[in-house]
Order: C-alpha cells, then sequence, then structure tokens
C-alpha cells in the first residue's frame, strides 16, 4: 500500500487546523454573535426566508472553525446506532469505485460500521433528492465523493468528509493527481511524444480539471512545440470509443493520448483498432487509476496507480475519527505511474 501522508500534507496541515468535535451549538452561537435558536435554523436546513444569507455564512464559520458535529450525529453515535456511513458516488458502476468501497468497507468494519454506497449520477438532477436518500438510510456521516455545494449539505456539514475536494474548515482525503499527471507526462515526453490527446472524463468533480491542467504545465515546460487536442467523453466504453476514434482520425492524429481513468483508455484500446492503429507502435495510452481493467488489456495498460482501497480506507477512517471527537486533519495519498506495454517512443 502507499504511504498516506505526502509532503503536502505539511502544507495541508498548516491552513486546516484540526477539527475538534467537543463543542455545542451554545458556542457556535457564542462565536457567530447570534441566537442558540438560529444556529438551529441554520445547521438543519430551515434557515431559507428565515435568516439572511450573510448570518447563515457567519454561523457556517463559526461551526466549522470550532467543528461543531449536530446532536442528531453525536446521539447515533452514543446510543451505537445506526453504526453506518454513506459513501456518495458518481456512476457507481465505474469500476474505480469497488475498490474504494472494498477499503471503505474494510476500515469500516474494523471499526464496527457498515458502509451504505449511494449512487449519485453526475448530472445536476439528483442534487435535490441526495439528502432525502441518505437521510432514509440512517447513516450517521458521508463520505462524500461529489460536486455539492455547503449550503446544499446542510446540516450534514459537520459530519462530511471530502473525497478529492477540499474547502475551508472541511475535513478531505485528497489524491495527488497533479503528481500523478505531471507523472504521465513527463514519461510520455521523455519517450519523444510531442503530440497529444487528452480523452476527458465528462465529470464536474475538480479532479479531472486538476489532473488535465498538470498535465498542460508538464508539457509547457518539458515539450517544446508540443500539440494538443481534446475531446470529452461519458464514463462509459462505447462512448469513450467514439470519443477517442474522434480524436484519432485526421492526419495530425496524437501520437499519445491521456485517459481520464483506465475504463476511458479502454474506449481508446476499441478506437484505435477500429481504426487499423496498433499500441504502442501507433499510438501510445495512458490511464489512470490502475484497477484491474487495466491489467485485462492488451497489452497491458501504462496508468497512474491511486490505489482506490487505501483512498477508501483512509475517508473511511478520517470520517469516524471525526465522528468520535478524534482530532483529523486533511490528509493525501501519493500515486505512482506503473509502466506496461501501452507506451513506446513514437514511430514518426
Amino acid at each position: 500500500m502507499m504511504g498516506i501522508l505526502s509532503r503536502y500534507d505539511q502544507n495541508v496541515r498548516k491552513s486546516s487546523p484540526a477539527i475538534s468535535r467537543r463543542v455545542t451549538s451554545v458556542d457556535v452561537a457564542r462565536l457567530a454573535g447570534v441566537e442558540r435558536s438560529t444556529v438551529s435554523l441554520v445547521l438543519n436546513g430551515k434557515a431559507a426566508g428565515r435568516v439572511t444569507p450573510a448570518v447563515q455564512a457567519l454561523v457556517w464559520q463559526a461551526a466549522n472553525q470550532l467543528g461543531y458535529l449536530p446532536n442528531a450525529a453525536a446521539r447515533t453515535l452514543r446510543l451505537g446506532e445506526p453504526r453506518a456511513v454513506a459513501l456518495v458516488v458518481p456512476q457507481a458502476v465505474n469500476p474505480f469505485f469497488a475498490p474504494v468501497l472494498h477499503g471503505a468497507t474494510v476500515e469500516a468494519r474494523r471499526r464496527g460500521h457498515a458502509v451504505v454506497l449511494i449512487d449519485a449520477e453526475d448530472d445536476g438532477a439528483w442534487r435535490g433528492r441526495l439528502l432525502d436518500t441518505v437521510s432514509r438510510q440512517s447513516v450517521s456521516g458521508l463520505l462524500l465523493w461529489s460536486a455539492l455545494s455547503d449550503a446544499e449539505l446542510g446540516s450534514w456539514r459537520g459530519r462530511t468528509v471530502l473525497i478529492e475536494d477540499v474547502r475551508a474548515g472541511a475535513p478531505s482525503v485528497m489524491l495527488d493527481v497533479e503528481g500523478g499527471a505531471q507523472q504521465a507526462a513527463r514519461h510520455l515526453v521523455q519517450l519523444g511524444h510531442r503530440r497529444f490527446g487528452h480523452l476527458a472524463g465528462r465529470s464536474s468533480h475538480p479532479t479531472f480539471t486538476r489532473r488535465k491542467e498538470a498535465f498542460l504545465q508538464t508539457l509547457r515546460e518539458e515539450a517544446v512545440g508540443f500539440e494538443w487536442s481534446e475531446m470529452d467523453a461519458p464514463f462509459d466504453l462505447d462512448g469513450a470509443t467514439r470519443a477517442a476514434a474522434e480524436l484519432l482520425r485526421g492526419p495530425r492524429r496524437p501520437t499519445a493520448l491521456f485517459c481520464d481513468d483506465d475504463l476511458l483508455a479502454a474506449g481508446a484500446y476499441k478506437a484505435a483498432r477500429s481504426l487499423g492503429l496498433r499500441i504502442p507502435a501507433d499510438v501510445s495510452v495512458v490511464g489512470f487509476n490502475d484497477v484491474p481493467l487495466a491489467r485485462a488489456l492488451e497489452p497491458e495498460l501504462t496508468t497512474v496507480a491511486a490505489e482506490p482501497d487505501a483512498l477508501g480506507m483512509r475517508a473511511v477512517a478520517t470520517l469516524l475519527d471525526l465522528l468520535e471527537g478524534l482530532e483529523v486533519v486533511p490528509s493525501m495519498l501519493v500515486p505512482r505511474l506503473v509502466v506496461r506495454g501501452s507506451t513506446a517512443s513514437p514511430a514518426v
């Protein structure tokens, strides 16, 4: 298993204070300069039309600063139920999330909890229903991999750990996707590639913007005169195949493809073969995540190993520490590039 804390954790610790949960709504009200009833309205999602946005912001700021845990979550932990947490992910069918769930379940079981998986399609339509779904599951906290805002989280704000997202005062578990993308870009540049294509995952989650920007920045620094093309694709094999085929058509086709995950890379394989292109002789392909699919492809896929099992384990450990009143700080996991058979020097 990879090292859990990277060099980035030192910076995270400096900018994100440890979060304690031994405070009450009275403390929040005192710090925000409002009545306790106002705190209750805001943190329980009942402030609309009754508390101004400015005062709501003050309450959330105070609650986040103090690390206030709403009474409902604290009470369920004291009583020993529901002893479950929810893992909220977009498109749970994506191969990446199976090992995330496995790692989360292993750590939760070790500490006497269960994990409820909630599939939140990343199309915006689910937002209004998500927290109702979560509430019906009787869980005590959230592991959140989505673009929900603080306002949408409402009373869940103080019992949520963010995955691959950073917000002030919120505990998070991050993957150093920038470092992973830089490794992938540097590998392709060192092989001699200068024409790059990006098969971009169609998602609003910030992790994909971060990896693209890091990849491009490395090219700017190390690949003088590079060419860049890009096509976004849904996270399914057919959609990825169509998008990759568009990238690979034409006289100035990329000699290397950087794919936002291994499922998209599998689509790139299908597209290349449908066009009579050989991997890696005609086009190199790099994926991201290193799920089992990467080793099932032929040739085996060069990819950034994110070790999603470790991500799931660390996310659950952080959330349960949070709910049990222990000190937590954001942490970052360090990926590594695994070079296999899908990358080689360009033919021309």
